[in-house]
């Protein structure tokens, strides 16, 4: 009897699924289970698949960045001749300035980081560098600098695509013609070398002939006994303007300021037509000076041509000269002495 009652129990629990409809509904479900199982097991599959196609994708954009690109800055074509142009003039030859000789590619390259400007103390020290205007010791170069924003964005891009300077490129450089005369090259470095002394030289013809002028004046207004004093300034003045002169000239060839022409060409800017102005006034002031030295050494002859009162006001224009000179000179160093001075009054 238990066997019997059991399979009757278990008849009993179990569906009966004797109609079609029954079995249509069995038939729909294990369909759509059988479904969502393929359906996970291919998303569970395409997972590795996706993986398998990034690699790749990963792997060509690396190449891609690793593979170098065409540079816009070409030394032999763009930076070469800005520095023939711009340094070479002071930092070439056999003595060069600061012992910088701008055509050796070592030292040169030793100036600069390679992809970085912030690090490369060429551009931080020297090309970026406030001007001598304002600030005195600058190191700004060239000295009459900054340079033009368009050479400046020619080394900036190309130090930033790594300052390439290929093996083997020079610059090309202008030959110098040895002197074989021995006395000759030391007068050239003699030259040279008496331009360092002109900021303490120029202020002995300054002085004197400031001293020649108001002895003038006195000798106007307390007797002529002020007058031979004057002269002995005025020749003594006039004879250091000549000096100074000279040194100067050699102290613009040193400090690689503008060419004598400079301030004739129409891109000049206020730096360097400062120092056409100083340099030419400058050297017409030391003549004048000779010129009134000899009107007043005419005044002291007795054939009756006393040009007395010649030499006497061409003193006194010398001396407004000098000091128009001089003011010019305290610019190029210290900037404009006027305005400063007037800021500080101000503040």
């Amino acid at each position: 009897m238990f066997p019997q009652r059991a399979i009757m129990s278990l008849r009993v629990s179990i569906p009966q699924f004797r109609r079609p409809i029954h079995v249509a509904i069995l038939v729909t479900i294990a369909i759509l289970c059988t479904g969502s199982i393929g359906l996970t097991q291919d998303e569970s599959s395409a997972e590795p698949a996706q993986d398998q196609t990034s690699e790749p994708t990963q792997k060509s954009d690396a190449l891609t960045q690793t593979v170098p690109t065409e540079k816009l800055i070409d030394f032999v074509r763009d930076i070469a001749p800005l520095l023939e142009s711009r340094c070479e003039s002071c930092h070439e030859g056999d003595s060069p300035k600061g012992g910088f000789d701008v055509g050796d590619r070592d030292s040169f390259l030793g100036y600069i980081t390679p992809g970085s400007v912030a690090d490369s103390t060429l551009w931080t020290d020297y090309l970026m560098a406030k001007p001598a205007t304002i600030e005195k010791h600058s190191l700004i170069m060239p000295p009459d600098g900054p340079l033009p924003k368009a050479e400046l964005t020619l080394l900036k891009l190309w130090i930033e695509e790594g300052a390439v300077w290929p093996e083997g490129t020079q610059l090309k450089s202008v030959p110098i013609v040895e002197d074989d005369n021995v006395s000759k090259t030391s007068v050239r470095r003699g030259y040279r070398a008496i331009g360092y002394f002109h900021p303490v030289v120029v202020h002995f013809p300054i002085a004197l002939i400031t001293v020649a002028a108001a002895s003038v004046l006195l000798s106007y207004l307390l007797g002529q006994r002020f007058s031979s004093f004057g002269y002995a300034c005025l020749v003594i003045g006039s004879l250091f303007a000549i000096v100074s002169a000279v040194m100067g000239w050699s102290f613009a060839e040193i400090r690689g300021f503008a060419s004598w022409d400079t301030m004739l060409a129409a891109n000049a800017t206020e730096q360097q037509s400062n120092e056409f102005f100083h340099r030419w006034l400058g050297s017409a002031t030391a003549i004048a000076g000779l010129i009134v030295c000899y009107l007043g050494s005419r005044a002291k002859q007795s054939d009756g041509s006393r040009p007395g009162h010649a030499w006497r006001i061409g003193t006194i224009v010398l001396a407004l000269l000098v000091g128009a000179v001089g003011h010019q000179g305290g610019e190029l160093v210290y900037g404009d002495i006027f305005a400063k001075a007037i800021e500080q009054f101000s503040k």
